[in-house]
């Protein structure tokens, strides 16, 4: 049956997308929708709209690729989105970069997906032919006294498992896929993969990075086998003078898990150390800037390429 303008009546629900180009185009007919109507919008919903247009406009390194928007959720009290950096389709490395506390599509989505990109650029140096990397900002991410706590993670892992399963839907082939998390996002990763565990249709995630974590439960220390990554891939790294990651584990009572590696600095490469808790904190120009755990030209940025591709870390 057809309606007057001869389509379908009544109106067919779409299926779910076959690929990451389909998703992304429809994420995209949605959000430019959203574009039309968004002077109509509460402050809070605006500034995610405006998050999300500026990462994905042609404003950042041009030597990053274009970013595509997997989806901008408004419909609770806290704006959701992720973008992926590259082509997940055909990517041939795939890692999951999550955030910790405070960071937020309405005021960090442009800098969340810069970093993402990043850490792209970096693969590609360590030997990965075609990598992608979702800036994953799924959650509602806590405050730093409310980041003691598990309730967000637990209250985001929904979300998260679902982007994951859908991931390894579209992508059967399974390409190499890793997670990277700093701060409160390592808490997620641990609630997130231990949830997964077992799952028949999830991803076979690879490798796990972590820095400034909060901690994982004491659980997982005990057994990290939880957490279904394979023995020795499992990787954590705290600056020397990260205070506020200390500080996150001691009073949540969580606890560090995985193999340490360097932030601290390599001389021998140039590659520079990490200062304090921050993943960016690299202002161009500056001469001895400090840097954050994501900046380029750190010994924490190499080492996290190293690992979410396969690689051991530099030592």
């Amino acid at each position: 049956m057809l309606n007057d303008a001869g389509a379908p009546w009544p109106p067919r629900t779409p299926g779910p997308p076959h690929t990451y180009r389909a998703l992304t185009e429809r994420a995209t007919e949605r959000f430019e929708r959203l574009k039309r109507v968004r002077d109509a919008m509460p402050q809070r919903r605006k500034a995610a709209i405006d998050g999300v247009a500026h990462a994905l406009a042609d404003s950042m390194d041009p030597a990053i690729p274009p970013r595509h928007l997997l989806y901008l959720d408004l419909d609770g009290p806290e704006p959701l989105a992720a973008v992926a950096v590259g082509d997940l389709d055909a990517a041939t490395h795939v890692t999951w970069q999550l955030s910790g506390s405070g960071i937020r599509v309405r005021t960090a989505m442009w800098g969340t997906a810069r970093e993402a990109g990043q850490l792209l650029l970096e693969q590609r140096v360590v030997g990965a032919p075609n990598p992608a990397v979702v800036a994953w900002l799924g959650y509602s991410s806590p405050g730093l006294l409310r980041a003691v706590s598990n309730r967000a993670a637990r209250t985001a892992v929904e979300r998260l498992t679902h982007d994951l399963l859908t991931f390894a839907r579209l992508r059967p082939d399974r390409p190499f896929t890793a997670m990277e998390a700093h701060s409160y996002g390592a808490t997620l990763a641990a609630h997130a993969l231990e949830k997964l565990r077992g799952e028949s249709a999830a991803p076979a995630v690879s490798a796990l990075a972590t820095t400034g974590s909060a901690g994982m439960p004491r659980r997982i220390a005990g057994d990290p086998g939880l957490l279904g990554i394979p023995e020795g891939h499992i990787f954590e790294a705290v600056a020397a003078d990260d205070l506020l990651a200390r500080a996150g584990r001691f009073l949540s009572g969580r606890t560090v898990v995985g193999r340490r590696f360097d932030v601290d600095g390599f001389a021998e490469s140039g590659l520079l150390p990490v200062t304090g808790h921050n993943t960016s904190r690299f202002v161009p120009g500056a001469v001895r800037g400090k840097r954050g755990y994501r900046d380029p030209g750190t010994l924490s940025l190499r080492n996290l390429a190293l690992v979410t591709t396969g690689f051991l870390p530099l030592e």
